[in-house]
């Protein structure tokens, strides 16, 4: 069988059909694991590491080829710089709501849950931006 570019172009969106539901899938079990039959990181170890490797690589690829973070939506400088910091304020608030119902009303703990989160996602966020910076600058 010849390699045709339909065929190929076909099989890259099985692959990306399959990756999507398996990495759903993983956290979807992640979840689970943690809030309905309160087992501990350490318990779920083996499939949160294999969730979050497949995340870094999808996520360093990504800004290798230098797509945008914003990606499929079409934004500008501004929009996207938006986007960098109300999602990590986001997440941090997710992260404190969660700490607060799962552990407990420790204002530390609360807070720690949030800072930690928060400055996280703000990193893999502005490595994602300098990774995109360093490939405009050697392909434009």
């Amino acid at each position: 069988m010849k390699n045709d570019e339909r065929v190929s172009s076909d099989v890259k969106i099985a692959k990306s059909i399959g990756y999507t539901i398996f990495w759903f899938g993983i956290f979807a079990v992640l979840l689970y694991r943690w809030f309905i039959l309160n087992q501990t990181l350490i318990d779920t170890l083996d499939f949160f590491l294999v969730w979050f490797i497949a995340s870094l690589a999808q996520f360093i690829t990504l800004a290798i080829k230098g797509i945008p973070i914003t990606y499929p939506v079409s934004t500008n400088k501004k929009e996207q710089r938006y986007f960098v910091f109300l999602l990590p304020l986001l997440t941090g608030i997710l992260s404190a709501i969660v700490i607060f119902f799962k552990i407990g009303t420790e204002v530390n703990r609360i807070l720690g849950g949030f800072t930690v989160t928060f400055f996280a996602t703000l990193f893999l966020f502005f490595i994602y931006k300098i990774i995109i910076y360093i490939w405009e600058k050697r392909n434009m």
